[in-house]
């Protein structure tokens, strides 16, 4: 690593794909580095440009209940609590809602393929200290203190991008107005607003999110070590299927699913296995879920 990249906490996407070509010495695309998030091999995270807020979530396979039976629907992101965090910096993406589909539509213009359907879940999640976050698109608005403490913190970076403060709203308010579009405008007057005036279940709208998609510098050196020093788990030795034998292992696993009410097309099927499957210790991407149950549905 030069002298440089050692004070970086993060590449972009394309620097990446060039640092990765210099050290392994050999053509390492932006196509590479999308695949090799999408199967698991390298985490990207995201740089936000601008304040987020978000919630925990806990990750559950809902169950649907047929005939007295329980059988696997989609995964449900669950709210731990009614807390809103204030995000600012590099988080490391979840891989299972809108932050997947956006890099397999990354990764599909790069390879110049048609372009993915949603099948992910609703929303956009993170990874911070070992438990996973939904970004808000919305900011709620009740009396309780940890939403107080949220409005305020979304006044204040509001105000900041526009070179003001929150005292600036006291001691020049029509300099505030001035330098602030309507929808701004409407964003200060809500959250200014005293809690008692405000109803239940409000909300106030946030800006998309914006960010950086980017490899962290220690992600990175952690890749690279793991390709220049395999470990004896990680070399595969490829014993070829013959087809009357992938055919067989494809009738057996279609036959698991019938007996568990699970269609290969089901949507959200995907990621509730592939839920189910990392619990089990022996993890799978979501795209070999995919590409098996696509291939058990065409039997």
């Amino acid at each position: 690593m030069n002298k440089l990249l050692k004070l970086k906490q993060y590449l972009s996407i394309y620097d990446s794909a060039d640092y990765l070509s210099a050290t392994l010495e050999e053509t390492v695309s932006v196509a590479d580095i999308y695949e090799l998030s999408l199967e698991g091999h390298l985490t990207i995270s995201i740089r936000l440009t601008n304040q987020a807020y978000a919630k925990k979530v806990v990750l559950a396979p809902e169950l649907e209940l047929t005939n007295s039976e329980e059988r696997f629907g989609s995964v449900q992101a669950n709210e731990v609590d009614e807390k809103v965090h204030i995000f600012n910096g590099l988080y490391d993406l979840a891989m299972i809602g809108e932050e997947l589909f956006e890099l397999r539509k990354l990764y599909q213009r790069e390879v110049e393929g048609d372009s993915p359907v949603l099948s992910e879940l609703s929303g956009f999640y993170v990874k911070h200290e070992g438990c996973i976050y939904k970004l808000l698109d919305s900011l709620p608005v009740t009396k309780s203190e940890e939403s107080q403490i949220s409005k305020e913190a979304r006044l204040e970076s509001l105000l900041k991008s526009k070179g003001l403060t929150s005292q600036s709203q006291f001691d020049d308010p029509l300099t505030v107005f001035d330098n602030l579009s309507i929808n701004e405008i409407e964003q200060v007057a809500e959250l200014i607003s005293p809690f008692n005036d405000i109803e239940n279940n409000s909300s106030i709208s946030l800006d998309r999110h914006s960010y950086q998609l980017v490899l962290k510098t220690t992600e990175l050196q952690r890749f690279i070590s793991k390709i220049n020093n395999p470990s004896k788990s990680d070399i595969i030795v490829e014993k070829p299927i013959h087809p009357p034998e992938k055919r067989s292992f494809l009738k057996f696993i279609s036959v698991l699913l019938h007996r568990l009410d699970i269609s290969p097309t089901q949507k959200g099927i995907t990621t509730s296995l592939r839920y189910s499957i990392d619990e089990t210790g022996t993890p799978l991407c979501d795209n070999t879920v995919r590409k098996i149950l696509r291939e058990v549905d065409e039997l």
